[in-house]
């Protein structure tokens, strides 16, 4: 796993709150995605995905929190690999 994408998405997937709409959330998923489009070659959905769930292995579950986080993570990595 390349350290520069675990890197770029920590300021949003280290958030407890990282699977909300709410307009801090968005705002740094957005820096994140900025910093992924900086990164040669563009990193792959599965990269995307392994590097949101290096942040969220330890995160405790919060309210609201997905009940499948590894499916969500997921589901965001391909949105944030559309956008690259």
């Amino acid at each position: 796993m390349r350290k520069e994408i675990i890197g770029a998405v920590e300021c949003w997937a280290s958030r407890p709150t990282w699977f909300s709409s709410h307009p801090s959330d968005t705002k740094e998923l957005k820096a994140a995605i900025l910093e992924l489009k900086r990164i040669r070659p563009i990193p792959t959905t599965e990269e995307i995905h392994m590097a949101i769930m290096h942040h969220l292995q330890d995160m405790p579950d919060m309210l609201g929190s997905p009940p499948d986080t590894n499916k969500a993570a997921h589901e965001f990595a391909v949105k944030i690999s559309g956008k690259l």
